[in-house]
């Protein structure tokens, strides 16, 4: 460093003006954390809507999975046992139906206490045979939607047409339905 730049330095280090040839000096250092800290804020508040909808998105891939295993678990039941075998699937835990559970599986209980299982997480109720989805983000549905999910395994009949040759009267199947009374019947399907 030169002689003469170390000399106007420490002049202007007597008259307390801030020293800037080494970097920030304080006032601007406090300015770029506010901003910093400001576009950070907007930033993670603009994201908290994508990890809900990320949320929203598993739930409903993990449901469809399952619907294409009841409906393979379905047609091994009637093969092998007719509508005693549909019963029996209606009865089970559909996600002994999956090659591998989710992470997030917390596993079977009888009438469980909902707030003292963790959020985010599926289980089976085995009381009536629900599976049950908490949510974990407030952010996950809509306003309108619970903040849960519960799903049954359901024996559905549907009448032939008057002028079937089909021998059977009824087709029965079986179905992984939403048994929510509010608006959350349509998120899922």
């Amino acid at each position: 460093m030169s002689a003469g730049r170390h000399a106007g330095m420490a002049q202007a280090r007597r008259r307390g003006a801030p020293c800037t040839a080494g970097g920030f000096a304080l006032l601007q250092l406090a300015v770029a954390a506010v901003v910093f800290s400001l576009v950070a804020g907007v930033l993670l508040n603009r994201l908290v809507p994508y990890i809900g909808e990320s949320e929203h998105v598993a739930a409903k891939q993990l449901i469809s999975s399952l619907r294409t295993a009841l409906a393979v678990r379905s047609a091994r039941a009637v093969a092998q046992g007719g509508r005693g075998g549909l019963l029996s699937v209606a009865q089970e835990n559909p996600m002994d139906w999956l090659v591998e559970r989710p992470k997030n599986y917390l596993g079977e209980y009888y009438s469980p206490n909902e707030s003292a299982l963790r959020k985010g997480n599926w289980y089976f109720d085995k009381a009536n045979s629900t599976l049950v989805y908490l949510s974990a983000s407030s952010e996950s549905f809509s306003a309108e939607t619970p903040k849960f999910l519960r799903f049954k395994v359901k024996l559905f009949r549907v009448p032939n047409p008057v002028k079937s040759e089909i021998r059977s009267e009824v087709t029965e199947g079986l179905d992984l339905v939403n048994i929510d009374s509010q608006p959350a019947a349509a998120a899922m399907n």
